[in-house]
């Protein structure tokens, strides 16, 4: 199904996007616009959609799942992963337009997700969308010890070797972070790099610069 970019653009008009790389502050964010702001927001749920998906037309979707070996997928080439990483939210992305159509239209949404902005341009303009991003030592201090990622450490520390799977996966999320970013630059998107010293508080004000809000 391909829905008319257009229409889209129309439907959406009350979406804005915080996309960008690991541990740059988007779900602060977004936690910020939700209880002040009063924003809608939906999460992407991969395993919502997976049901609905096969392993040829969404063989991206189709991982990670509990029968991997969790060595080779923690240890595989950083440009391997990342492709996986980008390939998912590409192939997410159908289903989660349908689920932006279906929500309220008469308050705004904020929408928390990193991913290639020419996938979303069509119908989120850059003056709706800012990316965030942060230094590969905070992505390497911070991405496997938060705590919403607690399940990811645990399958983590059940590996041959995790001090390397942790290793090598912050070189994944770091090149993740760095092509998004690289990529929102290359569209003229507004970057704001979250820095320790840079408040919650400064940074919401200046992602609310960015949208007029």
């Amino acid at each position: 199904m391909k829905v008319n970019d257009n229409y889209l653009k129309e439907q959406l008009k009350h979406v804005y996007w915080l996309n960008g790389g690991c541990c740059a502050g988007k779900t602060t964010m977004t936690r910020k616009f939700v209880e002040e702001l009063r924003f809608q927001t939906l999460r992407d749920d991969v395993l919502k959609y997976r049901p609905f998906t096969s392993h040829l037309e969404y063989p991206a979707l189709q991982y990670p799942h509990p029968k991997l070996d969790w060595d080779k997928w923690f240890n595989r080439p950083n440009d391997e992963h990342c492709e996986w990483l980008f390939q998912i939210v590409k192939e997410m992305m159908e289903f989660f337009v349908i689920d932006l159509l279906k929500m309220p239209n008469d308050q705004p949404i904020i929408i928390d997700l990193g991913i290639m902005p020419e996938e979303i341009l069509p119908f989120i303009p850059k003056e709706r969308m800012v990316c965030l991003y942060t230094s590969d030592q905070e992505i390497e201090r911070l991405y496997y010890f938060r705590e919403d990622h607690k399940m990811i450490l645990d399958v983590i520390n059940r590996t041959a070797n995790p001090e390397e799977s942790i290793k090598n996966g912050n070189k994944n999320m770091v090149k993740f972070s760095h092509d998004i970013k690289e990529a929102c630059i290359k569209h003229g998107i507004k970057t704001i790099e979250r820095t320790p010293e840079l408040s919650v508080d400064e940074q919401f004000k200046l992602v609310r610069g960015h949208f007029g809000i």
